[in-house]
């Protein structure tokens, strides 16, 4: 089984062996600027060899399937609001999958509500900015992050 190791600011990602729980910490600033998957093979004091991936994202990432809806007031056009499915939610964002892409670009703003699916069923109503796009889906980034937000409370208990 492959290990996700998560890097640090500081370029530092901890190699704990699933073997004997030997950890040691390692520079991986050289992988840094590599833009697809890195998969290291690691090989422990104690013999053992083992799998890793490297993640850079700087905040962890949730993979969910919660149904929502998005409202959508372009600067130029006709009002657009619809069905989304939430696919990934962060501290800073989420991920969205849509049936028919609506008339966006990298860098429209829109309104995304949904409900967790927490024990307490908490709404979320969050404004997101695009930040990336590929077919049916639109990488997002919160507008704001307020921690007196009930909102931004609720995505944080959620995620830890």
């Amino acid at each position: 089984m492959t290990q996700k190791i998560y890097v640090t600011d500081n370029n530092t990602a901890i190699f704990v062996c699933p073997e004997c729980n030997m950890s040691k910490a390692a520079d991986v600033s050289r992988y840094k600027y590599i833009n697809k998957s890195v998969r290291l093979k690691i090989k422990c004091r104690c013999g053992n060899s083992y799998s890793v991936v490297l993640e850079r994202r700087r905040q962890y990432r949730k993979q969910v399937s919660i149904p929502g809806k998005y409202a959508f007031y372009p600067p130029h056009g006709k009002f657009q609001n619809g069905a989304v499915t939430v696919v990934d939610i962060s501290r800073g964002g989420l991920g969205l999958k849509f049936r028919t892409m609506p008339a966006f670009e990298v860098g429209s703003t829109f309104v995304v509500e949904f409900y967790l699916d927490d024990r307490r069923k908490t709404f979320i109503k969050k404004e997101v900015v695009i930040r990336r796009m590929t077919e049916q889906f639109v990488g997002t980034e919160f507008c704001s992050v307020d921690p007196s937000d009930p909102s931004d409370k609720a995505l944080g208990f959620y995620l830890f």
